[in-house]
């Protein structure tokens, strides 16, 4: 407990080669499945006919020997509901007591102890006067409509690699997507490697969809 991990990129290039080579054979093994490119923990049988495959945790070998990506891949529609909801989630807290945060950090049951065992009760929702009388819940949910709608954040797609994984190199992969598929997955590997394994942003931002609604922002220069 507290154990502090060693980044992958800090072991010595034998070690790291010896963990791409596991992950490589990995891949091997599940190529009748998986296709061969990546390994997916998930069951993409299942993930595709859910019709809501929009993440997943990836693993894919690089063109150096010595690293692999531990990568997360979302769609643009997923990245954009996180950035919608992060904003209106940040507001309505910002609005709030230091009592009414710490409450929110509870759980929304209580134990009942009764003869017939124990069971769980809902606490009962609380509507906030500074949240136009909603709960915390529909406050968020209804704001982040309305900036989906008023005030729309730009999403990129592309590529950013995160330092300091104990497993593999770190990347997150944005694609233009409505859901996830194995040619989806692979076409992004592809490009990502053909354009140098490098953090990329598109120039444009992606057209998204938001509660069955399509939002292309306008084009503006990235933060």
């Amino acid at each position: 407990m507290g154990r502090k991990h060693t980044p992958f990129s800090a072991l010595s290039r034998r070690k790291r080669r010896a963990k791409t080579l596991n992950i490589k054979n990995l891949i091997y093994r599940e190529r009748d499945i998986q296709g061969g490119i990546f390994y997916d923990e998930c069951d993409q049988n299942v993930a595709l006919a859910s019709g809501r495959w929009t993440w997943s945790d990836i693993v894919f070998l690089s063109h150096d020997p010595a690293i692999f990506w531990n990568a997360e891949i979302i769609t643009a529609n997923l990245a954009f509901a996180d950035a919608v909801e992060n904003i209106a989630f940040n507001e309505a807290f910002s609005k709030l007591g230091a009592a009414e945060k710490a409450r929110l950090g509870h759980l929304d049951f209580t134990p009942d102890i009764s003869g017939k065992g124990k069971t769980w009760l809902r606490n009962p929702a609380v509507n906030y006067p500074q949240l136009n009388d909603l709960t915390f819940n529909d406050f968020v949910d209804k704001r982040a409509l309305e900036i989906a709608r008023d005030n729309p954040p730009a999403i990129y797609c592309g590529y950013r690699i995160l330092p300091g994984y104990a497993s593999g190199v770190g990347l997150q992969i944005v694609v233009e997507a409505d859901t996830l598929n194995q040619a989806v997955i692979e076409t992004a590997i592809a490009d990502f490697r053909a354009r140098g394994e490098r953090n990329w942003i598109s120039d444009v931002p992606a057209c998204v969809s938001y509660s069955d609604k399509m939002i292309c922002t306008p084009l503006k220069i990235k933060e």
